[in-house]
């Protein structure tokens, strides 16, 4: 079962980065709102502002003005300036009806020479044609400002001119800082969730491997001391069967088929085998190190292989491997898993099997490969399981104490598998770590 089906916990974690997204998102409609509604605010405001100037302003004045008669730009400033300050405006504009800058109040217009940075074009045709009209937000010297223009009307409705005013949106500038406090405390704060969420699965995902590492010790433990038990009390019958079976053969000779007790004395064997399998689990495992040259030991365990099997292949470094291991158990370990790759390969066609072995900075790395059909997947987490086999007559407590081996000198073993190739690779280091 994986740890996020068992552990509430993660579930937990899973719910508060959601929480926080959804947190995040609600804050982010928030602001966006306030900054639509605010900016509307400022709209509506600037529009009435522009109307009531341009009613100010006058069509009379309005023409004067956009004749050049100086007496109007005197007239007018006061009444323009006194609207700008009532009006909390940072400018006001006047702009022909050909759309030509010819006053603003600052005299940004006259200082500049007649030079201006364009206006938007768009509500400035609206305005001409009679229609009161926005800018949308810009930036002007690290300022938020916004525009809004109106149409200066004859008695006949002719627009003579056009009011632009412009206020402050510095508050927006406000607005933008929260804006970014806000997103980048928002990433820190998913950041630092997903964290806590990733730290989380992996502690809980070890502490899920360590009870079921813990589970099966002691189940490995408990079957060990059953196995035991029926051992001791199967070896001594077995001991009494075989001596029969032998006195049997010498005694009566060519009367007693030689092939009966062949197969007596093979299955015997077999069993006595099987029952020192079985007390080996009772028994922790103990090795002797030494240093071993895994490059003659290799060499060694394949020249006694029979002859009538596949054909092993060896690739072997030209310089020793000189590790700490008890050359016995490391041996067993090879003989166990060579029987396990001639088993797979028994029905393919053309067998091959090949041995090999590198050295790194850690350690040893032995392989033993085949080229069967190979582990399937559902098998591959129960393979070096006690008691777990898939062959008629099997065990399946080759592979077990394989592991049990390895592990007794600190390395590991595992299994590489994909159609028409298969590996057991164990690594060994250069000095045991003994468990």
């Amino acid at each position: 079962m994986s740890p996020l089906r068992r552990n509430p916990a993660l579930w937990a974690a899973g719910i508060a980065i959601c929480s926080l997204a959804a947190l995040e998102l609600a804050g982010w409609a928030l602001y966006k709102r306030t900054e639509r509604l605010s900016e509307r605010d400022l709209d509506s405001r600037l529009r009435a502002l522009a109307r009531w100037t341009a009613l100010l302003v006058g069509p009379e004045r309005a023409e004067a003005l956009v004749s050049g008669e100086g007496w109007a730009a005197d007239e007018l400033a006061p009444t323009l300036k006194a609207a700008s300050e009532e009006g909390n405006l940072e400018n006001i504009y006047f702009f022909g009806p050909d759309l030509e800058l010819k006053y603003d109040i600052r005299g940004y217009y006259r200082l500049s020479g007649g030079s201006f940075p364009p206006f938007a074009l768009g509500p400035l045709l609206r305005a001409a044609a009679g229609q009161t009209s926005s800018s949308r937000l810009y930036k002007v010297g690290g300022s938020y400002l916004k525009s809004a223009y109106a149409p200066v009307r004859d008695e006949g409705g002719h627009v003579v001119a056009v009011i632009g005013v412009e206020g402050s949106a510095e508050y927006f500038s406000t607005l933008s800082h929260i804006r970014r406090y806000f997103v980048t405390f928002g990433l820190f704060g998913l950041l630092l969730a997903v964290a806590v969420a990733s730290l989380a699965y992996y502690a809980l995902s070890w502490l899920s491997s360590a009870e079921e590492a813990l589970a099966r010790a002691e189940v490995s433990e408990a079957m060990g001391r059953m196995a035991a038990q029926m051992a001791h009390e199967i070896r001594n019958p077995l001991s009494i069967v075989r001596t029969a079976a032998v006195r049997l053969r010498s005694k009566y000779g060519e009367s007693v088929d030689p092939k009966l007790v062949d197969f007596i004395l093979e299955e015997v064997d077999r069993i006595k085998e099987l029952t020192d399998h079985y007390l080996s689990l009772s028994r922790e495992e103990t090795i002797n190190p030494e240093p071993c040259d895994l490059v003659v030991l290799v060499r060694d365990v394949v020249e006694v292989l029979p002859e009538d099997g596949p054909q092993v292949e060896v690739d072997l470094p030209p310089k020793p491997v000189v590790v700490n291991v008890d050359p016995n158990r490391i041996r067993q370990v090879l003989l166990n898993l060579l029987s396990n790759a001639e088993e797979a390969v028994s029905e393919v066609p053309d067998p091959r099997i090949t041995v090999s072995l590198r050295r790194s900075r850690r350690g040893a790395y032995i392989s033993v490969e085949d080229n069967g059909r190979g582990v399937p997947h559902e098998v591959r987490e129960k393979i070096f399981h006690p008691f777990f086999t898939t062959k008629e007559k099997g065990s399946g407590l080759g592979l077990y104490i394989v592991q049990r081996i390895v592990r007794a000198h600190g390395g590991e073993v595992h299994l590489r598998s994909r159609p028409g190739r298969t590996s057991f690779v164990v690594f060994l280091p250069w000095k045991p770590n003994i468990r």
